[in-house]
């Protein structure tokens, strides 16, 4: 069936109909016994589309739900009457429809096992439920399985790199015998899966959208939303091989820059007169004299604005690993892809903090007076209150800051030092000036010592990153292929291409400007007169 995309614009009672006419095409779909790739992937297609309409319905819920509580709220606020506590009461439609999830949920599982949990058995009761469970949310890259992978439907999702690993492994067990003499390359390319970037349709730049639409709408700030056993005398047997892998690297101390998709290779845009240029080329006065005198009045033409054209860069990762081991040992392997992959979201977080930096070009260093977090907040509140003045933005506008990881550290050390027992925190100096940081890795990691001996002493400097928030976006390609590959000559060596993939990235400064600071680290604590040697 034709699949409505803008059914958000239907009423509730038009969606409930639109729901009940997928979830009777899906079930006719997963009814068949011996159903063909074409039709699975059908059905899994309908199942994700029910998702999406018991995730608007599930909103809508909600924000009614909110209006009506908000609404009384503000009927009590000022009452003199006491509140009574309601008791509980049974909703008589909710039980219906969770007695409805009950009994529709197992003939569901019954009918397809991969494609049912995706699709709720009750989605045309969502609109008259008031009440659901928090449900996770999706994750932000979908992974799916490319064709003619052993026991995996084409297109269908793989969670996690696990299932990722075991389908590599399956599509090399297909492998066929290579061509050629192994004297030079034959490569040839075998699809394993699929990642792609769930983008909503708002933050995606292509031919039918409005560019300037798109960037401003992902700057826009509004639409965002914590025993041991000791025992004695030998064991005799031999000590048994444990093939698990440690594994501790995570995503943590990513730079959070708005996002948008880029389908044409790069984007061109303009900044426009900022507001200090306005204000200093704008306007006249007179006297009564001149205006007697009939003295001309300076009029301003508007110029053309130049755009600025950012191409995406190409990055990725390319891994070889012996066929052998993949076969013997793919616990391996699949610690060096996962572990590469968070290794590349470091590395393009660098790549694009270092490009915000360069864009903010040459640090000021401020001079020090003993206290690393009043030192570096005071500093960071003069140039955001010059920066707020300069584009006549609101007072409290929000500046994003960026910092390295250990500088949060050294000004909690910093306030412990102090004479005296405050109640200082670091969130509270910023967000009492209306600075929002953030806190990274892969930013200034040199300074900082570590690896081969353990760090004993802050770096004599750090240096942050401050600006209005939206002055940055960063775009990206929306799908990132995963492919197993291999050739003649690799095969003479039992070699192949585990992981191979490619993704384009850009940042572009659209309005505003950044600033960098440097400020001298010394958690002496000083405070008022206080004199102490760093």
């Amino acid at each position: 069936m034709d699949l409505n995309q803008n059914f958000t614009s239907l009423d509730d009672a038009a969606l409930v109909a639109y729901a009940a006419e997928v979830r009777t095409a899906f079930d006719a779909l997963v009814a068949i016994d011996n159903p063909t790739i074409e039709q699975i992937t059908e059905a899994e297609g309908l199942a994700e589309h029910l998702e999406a309409i018991a995730d608007h319905q599930e909103a809508q819920v909600a924000a009614e739900e909110d209006r009506r509580n908000r609404a009384a709220a503000l009927r009590e606020r000022f009452s003199t009457e006491p509140v009574e506590e309601d008791e509980d009461e049974e909703d008589p439609e909710e039980d219906a429809g969770e007695e409805a999830d009950e009994e529709a949920a197992p003939e569901a599982e019954a009918s397809v096992e991969t494609a049912v949990p995706a699709a709720r058995a009750t989605v045309t009761t969502l609109a008259s439920r008031t009440r659901r469970p928090a449900r996770p949310a999706l994750p932000p890259v979908a992974i799916t399985a490319a064709a003619d992978v052993p026991d995996f439907a084409t297109g269908s999702r793989l969670n996690g790199l696990d299932t990722v690993a075991t389908a590599l492994v399956n599509r090399m067990r297909g492998f066929g015998s290579p061509t050629g003499d192994g004297s030079h390359e034959n490569l040839q390319h075998y699809g394993v899966a699929s990642f792609r970037l769930d983008f909503p349709e708002n933050l995606t730049i292509d031919r039918h959208s409005d560019d300037m639409e798109v960037l401003t709408y992902a700057s826009q700030e509004s639409r965002l939303p914590g025993k041991s056993l000791v025992a004695s005398g030998g064991w005799c047997a031999p000590s048994e091989t444990l093939y698990d892998l440690c594994a501790g690297e995570t995503a943590e101390g990513i730079l959070s820059v708005p996002e948008v998709n880029v389908a044409r290779g790069g984007i061109k845009y303009t900044s426009g007169p900022d507001f200090s240029t306005i204000y200093s080329n704008v306007g006249f006065c007179q006297t009564e004299a001149q205006a007697i005198a009939g003295t001309a009045k300076t009029c301003f033409e508007v110029p053309c604005p130049s755009f600025v054209e950012v191409r995406l860069d190409a990055c990725g990762l390319c891994i070889k690993a012996p066929i052998l081991t993949n076969a013997a040992y793919p616990e391996l392997v699949q610690r060096w892809l996962s572990g590469s992959m968070v290794a590349h979201q470091h590395k393009m977080n660098a790549k694009v903090i270092a490009a915000m930096v360069a864009a903010a070009g040459t640090a000021k260093t401020i001079t020090p007076h003993g206290s690393t977090a009043a030192d570096l907040v005071d500093a960071l509140s003069l140039i955001a209150d010059g920066i707020r003045s300069k584009y006549r933005l609101s007072m409290t506008a929000s500046m994003e800051v960026v910092l390295p990881w250990f500088a949060k550290t050294a000004m909690q050390n910093d306030l412990d030092n102090r004479s005296y027992a405050g109640q200082e925190t670091v969130e509270g100096l910023f967000s009492a000036r209306y600075l929002q940081p953030s806190f990274v890795y892969d930013w200034q990691d040199a300074t900082f010592p570590a690896g081969t001996a353990p760090a004993i002493a802050y770096p004599a400097n750090v240096q942050a990153l401050i600006y209005p928030a939206g002055t940055f976006i960063k775009g990206t390609s929306d799908v990132i292929n995963l492919n197993a590959v291999y050739d003649a000559a690799s095969l003479a060596t039992n070699i192949y291409t585990a992981l191979f993939f490619e993704q384009g990235i850009l940042v572009a400064k659209m309005c505003y400007e950044a600033q960098l600071v440097t400020v001298p680290i010394c958690n002496a604590g000083a405070t008022g007169p206080h004199t102490l040697a760093c």
